[in-house]
């Protein structure tokens, strides 16, 4: 189990690394010995990853894209193929939302957050599955939702249809890729301690005791809570884990 927890230098490559869940998730896969392809569109937050993966001593990159746009996804996915020929995973993490009734959505809005949080997770899946393809052992897809693709939320009408596309699109990949030894899977977050969900909370947009209060443990995860799981199936590990959306809530779904 342990040996199978290592990726020996594999590369895995992680979107929306530069913080939070993502961030974390780089952390974790790094003290697997993976070699880490960190994917922001922040040139900062890119930066600040890579040097605290490199000052720990891990074997990393760091790339500055827009998922949400499939000539720099294309782009991404040229680059790798041509400095590592295979990927062992990827983990489609980037994401964004904001609060509104869907009265008060513009055009605009819903195409930018279907695009950040749908779309680019079919640009990247459909980009790295040849290098997926190659990877020794298998190769796995990890798509991050959120609990919110499940059951809905007040006021996030364009993030639940995205989150909630999410979902159907990895089991859809896992019916068409399984036969390939490619793994496909999701991760549902429930209310987490990401540097976005600290601004809502610190802006006074979301109360911290009702999200607390909304899982069983009474509390918010911790994003390397959440980048354990995601490590997990990205993993030898997970060999027999395919098709499922696994949900890391605190038990927020279930009551």
């Amino acid at each position: 189990m342990l040996e199978s927890l290592q990726f020996d230098g594999a590369p895995v490559l992680v979107t929306g690394g530069g913080q939070g869940i993502g961030r974390s998730t780089c952390e974790v896969l790094a003290e697997l010995g993976a070699l880490v392809i960190i994917v922001s569109k922040t040139e900062e937050n890119v930066h600040q990853t890579e040097k605290l993966l490199a000052d720990a001593g891990a074997a990393c990159e760091g790339h500055v894209v827009d998922v949400s746009i499939k000539a720099e996804v294309d782009a991404l996915a040229a680059s790798v193929k041509k400095h590592h020929g295979h990927v062992k995973s990827i983990v489609n993490n980037a994401g964004t939302n904001f609060v509104k009734k869907l009265e008060e959505l513009e055009e605009d809005d819903w195409h930018r957050i279907i695009g950040i949080d749908l779309s680019s997770v079919f640009y990247m899946c459909k980009a790295f599955l040849p290098m997926l393809r190659k990877a020794r052992g298998g190769g796995s897809i990890i798509n991050v939702a959120s609990t919110f693709g499940i059951i809905g939320h007040p006021e996030m009408p364009v993030y639940c249809a995205a989150k909630g596309g999410v979902l159907s699109l990895t089991r859809q990949l896992a019916v068409d890729y399984g036969h390939e030894n490619i793994r496909v899977n999701g991760v549902c977050p429930g209310a987490t301690l990401s540097p976005r969900v600290k601004q809502y909370i610190d802006s006074g947009m979301v109360d911290g005791k009702i999200v607390e209060e909304l899982a069983l443990l009474n509390r918010l995860a911790e994003c390397d809570e959440i980048a354990n799981v995601i490590a997990f199936l990205a993993s030898d590990a997970a060999s027999y884990v395919h098709g499922a959306s696994i949900v890391v809530d605190g038990g927020q779904t279930i009551h």
